[in-house]
């Protein structure tokens, strides 16, 4: 676990923009660091997450023991019930997701969250940059506007990662933004 990534000073500083919140639910949080920050910064909220990494979740119960919910699961079938959680977000997790996966795990979003949702994810408007970064690197990237409008977010944010909040970042230079959205 790095809670002390740079991007994650971003993701917290954008997540309040969404405050007031009382939890927060992360779909692929792994070993919890970005949950580990959120903590720190919203001490009175409750934090969870899912990951399908079952390992991960098990670090993640290690350091995050008074979460409210550390889960094995899928980023399109998240167990946890309609308006569970405040806000939603996810940190490069979507860019595992084909077309299909990626649009249903929207529908578990916009079912589950009630405040809003934050995503670290890879972003980009034009088709082809989309398909060269498939091709070349094996992840993809979507037109999160164009998703999200289409999965009933409104108030949609864009934030750019900089070389400052992602050093070394490639694809994140060109791909990565913090998106943010009301449900």
């Amino acid at each position: 676990m790095t809670p002390e990534h740079p991007h994650r000073d971003v993701i917290v500083e954008k997540l309040k923009s969404l405050y007031p919140f009382r939890s927060v639910l992360e779909v692929g949080c792994a070993a919890g660091a970005n949950l580990y920050r959120v903590k720190q910064a919203f001490p009175k909220s409750d934090i969870g997450g899912i990951d399908w990494n079952a390992q991960a979740i098990e670090t993640a119960k290690q350091y995050l023991p008074k979460a409210s919910v550390l889960q094995v699961g899928e980023a399109t079938d998240v167990y946890i019930g309609s308006k569970g959680a405040d806000i939603v977000m996810s940190d490069m997790c979507y860019i595992y997701l084909d077309k299909k996966n990626f649009r249903k795990a929207l529908e578990e979003v916009k079912r589950i969250a009630r405040v809003g949702v934050l995503f670290c994810e890879f972003h980009h408007k034009n088709w082809f940059m989309r398909k060269l970064l498939r091709i070349t690197t094996g992840y993809n990237s979507y037109n999160f506007r164009k998703e999200l409008r289409r999965a009933g977010f409104s108030d949609i944010q864009f934030y750019k990662l900089t070389e400052r909040d992602w050093p070394g970042g490639n694809p994140q230079k060109d791909f990565g933004w913090i998106i943010v959205a009301k449900a």
